[in-house]
């Protein structure tokens, strides 16, 4: 299960998908520094609900956006997650590296 983390107080929301071709990758990588120049400290919020098909493309696509704004001094977290990456993330041991924010509304009530 992807680890849920607070929402940022500094954010930018970023939407993906619906598919990322590996050719895509460094202009991506490339639009993701111009996004966040020289901002402070900030959290990339990957709005990732358009994948239609999620792939090993998109995962690698996810993680090297993740380094680039690691590199930056920022990050990247995923909302609204598909249940098919959301899977992916699993399997491949991802989920603590491309963790999600938590869901829009109020909190799950405690068990």
């Amino acid at each position: 299960m992807l680890p849920l983390l607070p929402t940022p107080p500094r954010a930018v929301i970023w939407r993906l998908g619906p598919s990322i071709a590996r050719a895509d990758i460094p202009a991506l990588c490339d639009r993701l520094r111009l996004l966040l120049g020289a901002r402070p400290r900030t959290t990339v919020l990957c709005d990732v609900r358009a994948f239609d098909a999620p792939d090993l493309t998109a995962v690698e696509a996810l993680l090297r956006l993740q380094l680039t704004a690691r590199r930056l001094g920022h990050g990247i977290r995923l909302c609204h997650v598909p249940e098919g990456l959301r899977l992916l993330l699993t399997l491949t041991g991802l989920t603590e590296i491309l963790p999600a924010a938590p869901p829009p509304g109020p909190p799950p009530p405690p068990p």
